[in-house]
């Protein structure tokens, strides 16, 4: 396939997908929580979806290295996605549940599946830029869905409907990502072996933790705590993903020219000041750490990716690990925040809101792991 087609497709997709994926997460989010649901109850949504994601994300990829097309695992998966889309609204709770954990299952088929390829149709000395600007495609594309959540609030009805046409673009255009599939002489030819580390892993965890306190914990702390009601609050992350994008770009520049652990060491060092900004009680600091968060959050995903793709044996099935690592943490995350939210809503302390200890607590565990694969790193080179 020409390169320009393939660029293309890996900008439109994750876009397309993002927008999707974030505009159902946010209507399930507030119609649970206004029939009477609490947080908790609502972020286990969010881990059941990230801790099915998590198990067969290492499966897909073990499976498309051992001769499983590509297109083929992101193709049943959009299908997948497309049909529980149209079943939410009709379920209870319970069935919703059941639907989260199927949707991780697609989710594990299509993203770091996509992942792969994004790497295999990428110059080595583009790798993380091109990486960077996947994710920022997909970021564009979430905070799109948070712009017509706000637009289509009170008609969720339509909301659900546009998913649908979505998904159904997302299905058409799989097809065409037939022709990236690399043969297994190119593969090996174009990848340079290497070991992973623990380290890795534990910084995956941590950050996929930290991370996903950016969706409905981070949406009910703007929308409840700070009394910024719902169109607000996903106007501000509309926002903030949108600058995150100028950091994602920044960040995948640094590792293409400085390397992977000096830019993840710097994203590690964002995380707690962010955590800091959100905490205090002023709705400016808590919107400039948001902003801080989303770049930390943004930035750390395609540079980890990258590294992974670029040195693991196995690509799919090292992407499916770190995906593994970090899903794990995004679904231990949610709930840790949504305990605070619950529990502490309004307290305060000086100047700081209780409720977001979980941003404090999971945004110092980053830089902790931040710092130990930095180390890790430089006694490998010296080694």
């Amino acid at each position: 396939m020409d390169k320009w087609k393939t660029y293309l497709l890996i900008a439109v997709i994750p876009m397309i997908g993002g927008t999707a994926s974030k505009l159902m997460r946010v209507i399930i989010a507030f119609s649970l929580r206004d029939t009477g649901i609490s947080v908790f109850d609502i972020t286990i949504l969010s881990s059941s979806f990230m801790l099915s994601r998590a198990f067969l994300s290492p499966v897909m990829g073990r499976w498309a290295d051992r001769g499983m097309k590509r297109y083929k695992l992101i193709l049943v998966g959009f299908a997948g996605l497309l049909i529980d889309s149209q079943l939410y609204l009709h379920l209870p709770y319970f069935g919703v549940l059941g639907l989260r954990v199927l949707d991780g299952i697609f989710s594990a088929m299509v993203w770091p599946t996509m992942q792969a390829i994004v790497h295999f149709s990428s110059p080595n000395k583009l790798k993380a830029r091109i990486m960077s600007m996947y994710f920022i495609m997909g970021s564009v594309g979430m905070s799109l869905g948070y712009i017509l959540y706000s637009y289509t609030l009170g008609q969720v009805l339509y909301a659900v409907f546009l998913v649908a046409i979505m998904y159904t673009l997302e299905l058409i255009m799989s097809f065409a990502l037939k022709g990236t599939e690399p043969q297994n002489k190119e593969i090996k030819k174009n990848t340079r072996h290497g070991k992973i580390n623990l380290q890795l892993f534990t910084m995956a965890f941590t950050f996929g933790m930290y991370i996903s306190l950016g969706n409905e914990v981070i949406l009910f702390y703007l929308a409840e705590v700070m009394e910024l009601g719902k169109a607000d609050a996903t106007m501000i992350l509309f926002a903030g993903v949108l600058i995150s994008l100028l950091g994602s770009i920044l960040f995948g520049h640094l590792a293409d020219k400085k390397g992977f652990k000096n830019a993840l060491l710097l994203l590690g060092i964002i995380a707690p000041i962010s955590a800091i900004f959100i905490a205090i009680n002023n709705t400016s600091f808590v919107i400039l750490g948001v902003f801080l968060m989303f770049i930390a959050g943004r930035g750390f995903t395609p540079i980890s990716r990258s590294f992974t793709a670029s040195v693991g044996k196995d690509i799919g099935t090292s992407l499916g690990f770190v995906n593994l690592s970090s899903n794990l943490g995004s679904m231990l995350g949610p709930l840790i925040g949504g305990v605070m939210l619950d529990h502490f809503e309004n307290y305060k302390y000086i100047i700081f809101n209780l409720s977001a200890l979980s941003f404090l607590a999971l945004g110092a565990l980053a830089f902790i792991s931040a710092l130990a694969f930095h180390a890790s790193q430089a006694r490998s080179v010296v080694s």
